[in-house]
């Protein structure tokens, strides 16, 4: 005599195993609307950083590339250069501080330029400087933003004993 049982065994005869037939899984799927959320979200950031970077990117130009620049009268650039001996005049009135650049820290390649804002502590000649603005082509590089590069060693102020 056969059985025949519903749940996952199959036909059982006396005498015999049971045979066990593999149970069918349903697959679990996720939501359409969690999928098309999560491509909005990602959709969404990738946006954001693209359209962050492209507004904030500035072009970095050294003096010399500023010199032969066409472009620049239009545009805002950045100029890197080593702050001169003797070039740095402040008006402490206008907070306005007026000092010359050059790419090497000599007197080759040099740009005077006008910065108007609060200075950075660590500015002084010889300090590399990164300034952001507008030049004319003619009279000083009007600074908008100066930021002055950190030194790559620092020291200890106080000693240890050892």
């Amino acid at each position: 005599m056969q059985t025949v049982n519903t749940d996952n065994i199959g036909p059982v005869s006396s005498g015999e195993e049971p045979i066990i037939a593999p149970r069918k899984t349903k697959r679990k799927r996720f939501p359409l609307s969690f999928v098309v959320v999560a491509l909005a979200i990602l959709g969404a950031v990738i946006y954001l950083v693209y359209a962050n970077t492209q507004s904030n990117s500035v072009y970095y130009m050294t003096v010399p590339e500023l010199h032969h620049c066409s472009i620049c009268e239009t545009e805002s650039v950045r100029v890197a250069g080593v702050v001169l001996q003797n070039s740095v005049q402040h008006d402490d009135q206008g907070r306005v501080v007026s000092f010359t650049i050059s790419d090497s820290g000599k007197n080759i390649n040099m740009l005077p330029v006008t910065y108007s804002g609060v200075v950075p502590d660590i500015f002084r000649p010889g300090v590399q400087v990164v300034v952001e603005g507008h030049y004319t082509g003619s009279g000083p590089f009007q600074a908008q933003t100066l930021l002055a590069k950190c030194p790559s060693k620092f020291q200890s102020a106080t000693p240890t004993a050892n």
